[in-house]
């Protein structure tokens, strides 16, 4: 995110200082145009990291991330930096009508202006090369389904009036569902989910001495040794799993990691 920042913060400047798109009055300026520009270019860094970190606290499961989800935000985005432009508009400008409401639309629709025509650049651009990126990355792993790393034990998981067993190497995945999580077990070639009343966290924690048990994601625990096959996209990888007709996601900021751990458990 940071190296897209970087790219939109330069390119908003070399647009707006050579084009000059806007109506300047020079004679209100408190500093010169180049300073200005200056400002309203980098003004977008604290507001957009700050609003996507927040986001991606509060997303759990960015697996169904849509391109129409990530209009959205970037659209309440550009709403912010407007915002942000209006607020700063006494510390650039020498106007007694800044706090009118006719410049707090042209901020908007300013802020709206340069940052769709930068983000119709980018983002494509971008696009293709986290594609290309995860892509090649995937194919570089090898999967070995047969190969179980894990021995045949009965994991126990005792929850009030609950009493869920299963054998590990059955297990293909848990994933998140709301305060419950979802166990999924391929037991006679035929998948089978349980809804289980325990955090992720804690299922986590409770397998944690199978080496085969990964977090691929904030929702998800994978069973490594059930992966067939994978796919990568601009979100990261998509597994998919023995018997199971969907996919499970390696979310983009565990690709680094998993890779890593994935390919020493195959060495050992």
């Amino acid at each position: 995110m940071l190296l897209i920042l970087g790219i939109i913060t330069l390119l908003s400047f070399v647009f707006s200082y050579v084009f000059e798109p806007f109506e300047i009055n020079t004679t209100e300026h408190k500093m010169d145009q180049i300073w200005i520009n200056c400002v309203h270019a980098f003004l977008p860094l604290p507001i957009v990291f700050l609003y996507f970190t927040i986001v991606n606290w509060f997303v759990k499961d960015d697996s169904h991330w849509t391109i129409g989800k990530e209009m959205l935000h970037l659209s309440i985005v550009l709403i912010l930096i407007g915002i942000g432009s209006f607020l700063i508009r006494d510390l650039i400008y020498n106007n007694p009508n800044n706090w009118s409401f006719r410049y707090f639309y042209e901020e908007i629709r300013n802020s709206f202006f340069v940052g769709v025509l930068l983000l119709a650049i980018v983002l494509p651009l971008n696009l293709q090369r986290l594609i290309q990126k995860h892509s090649k990355s995937v194919e570089k792993l090898t999967f070995s389904p047969s190969l179980e790393t894990a021995k045949s034990q009965t994991i126990h998981i005792a929850l009030g009036n609950e009493n869920i067993q299963f054998d590990i190497q059955q297990f293909l995945f848990a994933k998140v569902e709301s305060n419950y999580t979802e166990i999924y077990v391929l037991d006679n070639d035929i998948v089978h989910k349980t809804l289980v009343r325990i955090t992720l966290k804690e299922l986590e924690i409770r397998l944690q001495e199978f080496s085969n048990i990964y977090k691929t994601h904030r929702s998800y625990l994978v069973n490594l040794d059930k992966i067939t096959s994978s796919t990568g996209n601009a979100q990261g990888y998509q597994l998919s799993l023995q018997n199971y007709t969907d996919t499970v996601p390696v979310s983009r900021s565990k690709l680094k990691a998993f890779d890593m751990y994935f390919s020493n458990l195959k060495k050992e």
